[in-house]
């Protein structure tokens, strides 16, 4: 049997070889193998074979592994193995949230191919999920918006973002977002480019825009404190490097430079 590289979930963190935060083997964790809850094969990257692979949370880690948060062992992944996990958490994620099916309870069975779990008795199918976002940088000549939410570790901003809603435009989001957080109209939009993120099963689509108009008013559901901030003296960044936020927020500071 071909020996594949795996990424293994316990409690929603990953598990990472301490020697070189790498990921392990097939061979490496031989030992967990009769553990699995669930196992996916995800294909091939570069003539290496991936799967995923989930573990109760009961089971106890040998020594030689980290066991680390999504985001932290997230920014330890080069871009090409990041897609590759992201795809693992969906994966996973679908798998454990659609043992029955949502319209009439009955119990779900996974299709010998591909990502589908279908039940027997009404024939829904459940597929991963994916949730389009917005995420915009806002700039004001050589200053930018950055923004406070609640639920951010203390001193940590970040950019305006949220879902798009159902029967809008991504552009219509943007715009709506922006306007319902800050109070302020945007003008100029152009796309960035996108991401796969797995918090919590989102595809962010990135903008930069202009300021048009108004006076920045929080929406206290949303964001707790905004401003502008000037590229060369910007407050706490964005908590994970390999965020499109933070490259975003690079890009603007990198046309100053």
């Amino acid at each position: 049997m071909k020996n594949s590289i795996g990424f293994i979930i316990q409690n929603d963190e990953l598990l990472l070889l301490k020697k070189n935060n790498g990921l392990p083997f097939d061979e490496e964790i031989k030992t967990l193998a009769p553990h699995f809850l669930r196992r996916f094969e995800l294909g091939a990257l570069d003539n290496l074979d991936y799967f995923c692979a989930e573990i109760d949370q009961g089971i106890v880690i040998p020594e030689a592994f980290n066991v680390l948060s999504l985001r932290h062992a997230l920014s330890l992944l080069n871009d090409s193995v990041y897609r590759i996990a992201v795809k693992a958490c969906s994966v996973i994620r679908w798998d454990k949230n659609h043992q029955f099916c949502s319209r009439c309870g009955s119990g779900t069975v996974h299709k010998s191919q591909g990502f589908e779990r279908s039940c027997m008795v009404c024939h829904s199918s459940f597929f991963p999920r994916i949730s389009p976002s917005i995420i915009v940088l806002i700039k004001k000549l050589d200053h930018l918006l950055m923004a406070r939410s609640p639920h951010f570790l203390p001193g940590v901003y970040g950019l305006i973002a949220g879902f798009v809603d159902a029967g809008e435009s991504i552009e219509e989001a943007v715009h709506r977002e922006v306007k319902e957080e800050i109070g302020i109209k945007i003008k100029n939009l152009n796309y960035f480019g996108s991401q796969q993120w797995p918090f919590p099963d989102s595809l962010m689509i990135a903008f930069t825009a202009d300021y048009c108009s108004g006076d920045i008013t929080i929406n206290s559901d949303e964001i707790e404190e905004a401003g502008w901030y000037k590229y060369d003296n910007l407050p706490g960044r964005p908590q994970t490097s390999v965020s499109i936020a933070t490259k975003l927020i690079d890009s603007f500071i990198n046309s100053y430079n």
